[in-house]
């Protein structure tokens, strides 16, 4: 009886780890992936990206960005290379400041997400982490009928580079 006794004693003070579930939910059409939350490192890689960015430090910024890419600006101009991502951010600057604006802006949030396996090879919107971020630009031409454009990005982070962005504009008037 003691055996028995010291035997269930053994077993139950055996803890089992309970198995963790990534809590996940949503879905991405046309693949078997849920979102969860993505990795600090991701939002590391955005932060650098924003500042150098902020500084205009264009070689800074091709760095951060993937060889073969695709970087769709809110104008459906798409950039294909680094190369082509710096250029239009420079006929940006140039018309911002053309119109009498300052080319800045706020930095409002950042967070990151990322898709759980879809058990597909084809596909990789499983890989890396998304970025989702918001920007706030005050318009400072005083005759401007502008008062200031909400950005909203989202950025494709892989190997700690941008293999995708997309960027769309809210106008917000006077």
């Amino acid at each position: 009886m003691k055996k028995i006794f010291l035997l269930v004693l053994i077993v139950a003070s055996c803890k089992q780890e309970p198995i963790q579930k990534i809590p996940s939910n949503g879905f991405i059409s046309g693949t078997n992936s849920k979102i969860k939350i993505g990795s600090q490192e991701a939002v590391e890689v955005f932060k650098k990206l924003d500042d150098a960015w902020a500084q205009l430090d264009y070689e800074l910024i091709k760095s951060f960005i993937a060889e073969e890419a695709s970087l769709s600006f809110h104008d459906g101009y798409v950039a294909k290379t680094p190369q082509e991502f710096v250029d239009k951010i420079k006929l940006e600057v140039a018309r911002v400041e053309a119109e009498g604006n300052t080319y800045d802006w706020t930095t409002n949030y950042a967070f990151a997400l990322a898709a759980t396996d879809d058990g597909l090879e084809e596909t990789d919107v499983d890989t890396g982490d998304w970025v989702n971020a918001q920007f706030t630009s005050k318009n400072t031409n005083p005759e401007s009928e502008i008062d200031s454009e909400i950005f909203y990005e989202y950025y494709h982070i892989v190997d700690k580079k941008v293999v995708s962005w997309n960027s769309f504009r809210k106008i917000i008037n006077k």
